[in-house]
This record gives structure tokens, sequence and C-alpha cells, in this order.
């Protein structure tokens, strides 16, 4: 059967519309998946939803609310929905319980990080400077390399030690104490920001800050291979 796979929508209050980009529908179309709209809701709905899926894609976005990880004060110039914050993490915690194969990117994969009992970097600018631009500008992306880990989830999806990848963030991922051994760092960028985690225990769980979905210029016309292995997963449970 055809893995279904869902999509987490934003919400654009000007339209009154939730939506995805096309990229994230494209990407799972093309590696063998059904699409499935997820629009965030009562976290009461996070049962449900994950029954009817085989695979969760949590995508971009805007920030996560600073109070939902223990961070500081909102930033001016940014948007904030706690509502979807709530939703996506009880709906994150639950998948990674029930097994469910699941991707984030970019603020799913910062969903995923706090989920696992860590923090955010509010801006990443503030921390390692400019060495890296993660994004050109709040309305433009960049594209930078990232080193992959030797034996990971995204190294075996690329088969490349190194890699150019369209990015689209100015916050990262904080490690702390006290946190989820189960998850491991997979890839960094050259001014050795985090780039990408992934879940060791018994479900296919990884996170990217970069955009898989979005490919760099120039790049090959081919699906993404992690997206493509996500939906293979997806398929497999």
């Amino acid at each position: 059967m055809t893995p279904r796979i869902g999509i987490t929508a934003r919400y654009r209050k000007a339209l009154r519309s939730y939506c995805v980009h096309e990229g994230y529908v494209d990407e799972v179309v093309r590696a063998g998946g059904l699409p499935v709209l997820v629009p965030f809701g009562d976290a009461s709905r996070c049962a449900d939803v994950l029954r009817s899926i085989d695979g969760l894609m949590l995508t971009g976005g805007e920030d996560m609310d600073p109070s939902r990880y223990g961070g500081a004060g909102r930033q001016d110039g940014y948007d904030y929905f706690p509502d979807r914050d709530d939703f996506e993490l009880a709906l994150a915690g639950m998948a990674l319980e029930a097994g469910v194969p699941t991707l984030g990117i970019c603020r799913g994969c910062q969903i995923l990080h706090v989920v696992a009992g860590h923090t955010l970097i509010p801006h990443v600018p503030d921390v390692l400077g400019d060495l890296v631009a993660h994004r050109t500008s709040v309305t433009e992306t960049s594209e930078h390399f990232v080193t992959l880990t030797e034996g990971s989830r995204v190294r075996d999806a690329y088969a490349q030690q190194s890699m150019l990848v369209t990015s689209y963030h100015h916050q990262g991922l904080e490690f702390g104490e006290d946190t989820d051994a189960r998850w491991r760092v997979t890839a960094r960028a050259d001014d050795s920001l985090v780039e990408a985690i992934e879940y060791t225990g018994d479900c296919w769980a990884v996170g990217v800050l970069w955009h898989p979905e979005l490919p760099v210029k120039g790049g090959s016309e081919a699906g993404d291979p992690l997206i493509s292995a996500f939906v293979a997963a997806a398929g497999a449970a």
C-alpha cells in the first residue's frame, strides 16, 4: 500500500487558511507517498491523527513560543502560534512512542529537539556570529555546507560526507546536561552549529535544520534521498 504521510500545516491568518509549501508535497509524492494535510488543533486529536497515517513530517514555519522550551521572551518581528506548538509537541512525542517514522524539517527539527528535553538558541548570529549564513534575510534562504556523521541515517541517505544544503532558520539547537540520551548529533555546519539529530530508539526519526524539500541552486532535479528514505521507512513500518 502507498504510505500515508501526514504533513503538518501552518496557518496563514491573513488568508484564514491552513497550508503547506509545495516542496513538501512534491517530494513525498516523488518518493511514492500519499500526502495527508495535518492542521493543528486540540492535542486530544493526536491519537486519531497517528492512527490515520504511516509517517509524520513536521514542517517549517514560525518560531516556537519560548515558553514551550524555557527560553526568554518573544523576539520582535516574529510570529508565534502557541496552539500549533502544543499540538505538534504532543503529536511528535506520541509518534515516537508509537513507533511512527518521523522527519522533522527546520521548525520540525526544533520540535523534536524540545520533545527530547532540550532548549533552543534564540538567534544563532548572537551566539556564533556570521561565519555561516543560515539564511540570507528574514525572507530569503541561504546555502551552506554541512558535514554528516559516519553511520547515521543522513549519511546513509546522501552517501557523502559533506554536502550543500538550502537553509532558512535563525534559531538553533542547544544542548543541556539533563536531556534524552536516545538522540545523537548527525550533522554540523562549519560554524559548529548542529544541523541534524537522529533518534536511536525503536523508531525511525530524524530532524534536520536545513530544507531537503528545497533543492540547492543548480542541484539535481531528482527526489531528495532523505525524504525518500523517510517515506520508505513509513511504508515498511
